[in-house]
């Protein structure tokens, strides 16, 4: 099965690199809340890359440097700020409806929306580099499968 969309392809390559960079903090904090921080990470990562890609690359036709180097590094933020917001609508699941008591109340997920900005803050000076230098690298390495299925795509017999 060949993916033709650009963005899905972007998308399930940044995945990887949320993947990777999750597994790192999960076992190299000693802190057990992290164990599944992969999770959310490659999510985040697959869902920021897709849509960025999507409405700023394919829906204006804008397949070029510029706009690839701009996708990669505001996916390589952002994608910061969708995991610790998915983590605290996850918190809030756990609490409101599997009846889980943590320590404290989680954030209000509204709240939350800017509440995660200071987790973001230090993820970005921790890893910020290897998000965005992993997100060039999968935009361009997005930009190579794309061009090399679309440059097969009308070959078949």
């Amino acid at each position: 099965m060949k993916i033709k969309s650009f963005s899905t392809i972007f998308g399930l390559l940044f995945s990887v690199i949320g993947i990777i960079v999750g597994i790192w903090i999960a076992y190299t904090t000693t802190n057990k809340d992290y164990d599944y921080f992969y999770i959310y990470s490659g999510i985040s990562g697959f869902i920021t890359a897709k849509l960025i890609a999507k409405y700023l690359i394919e829906k204006k036709n804008r397949f070029n440097h510029t706009s690839y180097i701009i996708v990669a590094i505001m996916t390589g933020l952002i994608s910061h700020w969708l995991c610790w917001y998915i983590i605290t609508l996850e918190l809030n699941f756990r609490y409101w409806i599997l009846n889980e008591h943590f320590f404290s109340q989680p954030i209000d997920p509204l709240l939350g929306i800017f509440g995660v900005l200071v987790f973001c803050l230090w993820s970005w000076i921790f890893v910020g580099w290897a998000t965005i230098l992993g997100g060039i690298l999968s935009i361009y390495t997005t930009k190579w499968i794309y061009e090399k299925n679309k440059s097969t795509m009308h070959n078949t017999v």
